[in-house]
């Protein structure tokens, strides 16, 4: 029987060469994480969902938490607060029925801006819609709103709501850009008109480097309710205009009745 001993030397050289490897995974471990953390951070902030920075609201008012009360025609202002520009900008425009029976067209500085016809019952829990259409251009949008609340913020809850989107803007950036809405009316309604904005910030690692990357550029930025304009025919006094759209609305319907009387 022989008794094998294994030389010291060969016990260090075997210790070496594995410290080297171990020390080799940890720095190809800690470069993996490096290169990929950046991008995974990005992408969740920038690809995969929407952020309300978008504001599209009456010139000189200031946020209430609600949509903001103006009247008929709309001195309004749009710009955005977070990360810029925006790029591709649409207007999201929902309207109840009694204004939708009455529409001729709606104009933007003197222009036709959408008509009748841009207009589509709501017969969904979310608008707009998720995927693009080609035919229009529209790209889709990771930015939705459920229909139940926007009947909730302009009292419509139980009845019809139309809604229409149309490109409106290259790009905005955080200084406001400043524009007149107009509804036409073929006749006398009670006009609700709940304006909101879509757009796309771009710089997005997940689609710059093609990870799982969306073969178009939805929106992800949009305007949230407070961030939004409610056009209704006329208010009382200027300190409506930034009113809650409850106490607004209820003083505007008060003061209706009083004048028929």
């Amino acid at each position: 029987m022989h008794l094998y001993i294994q030389p010291k030397t060969q016990n260090l050289w075997d210790e070496k060469v594995r410290r080297t490897f171990l020390l080799m995974m940890l720095l190809l471990s800690s470069l993996i994480l490096i290169l990929v953390s950046p991008v995974a951070a990005e992408s969740q902030i920038d690809c995969s969902g929407c952020r309300h920075t978008i504001q599209v609201i009456p010139v000189g008012s200031t946020k209430t938490g609600e949509p903001i009360v103006t009247e008929n025609p709309a001195n309004l202002m749009i710009f955005h607060t977070g990360n810029g520009p925006i790029k591709n900008v649409w207007l999201l425009i929902v309207i109840n029925e009694p204004t939708y029976n009455a529409l001729n067209k709606i104009t933007i500085n003197d222009t036709d801006f959408m008509i009748k016809d841009d207009f589509q019952l709501v017969t969904t829990k979310k608008i707009p819609p998720l995927g693009p259409d080609p035919a229009t251009g529209y790209p889709g949008s990771l930015c939705l709103y459920n229909v139940a609340a926007i009947k909730d913020k302009i009292k419509e809850k139980g009845n019809n709501i139309y809604y229409g989107v149309k490109f409106f803007l290259q790009q905005i950036t955080k200084t406001p850009t400043k524009f007149t809405l107009v509804v036409e009316l073929n006749s006398p309604a009670n006009l609700k008109a709940l304006v909101l904005a879509l757009g796309r910030y771009d710089l997005c690692y997940k689609c710059q480097y093609g990870i799982d990357c969306l073969p178009y550029k939805p929106f992800n930025a949009c305007s949230s309710f407070s961030k939004s304009t409610l056009v209704v025919p006329e208010i009382a006094t200027l300190a409506l205009t930034a009113a809650p759209f409850g106490g607004a609305i209820g003083f505007y319907a008060i003061k209706r009745r009083k004048i028929r009387q």
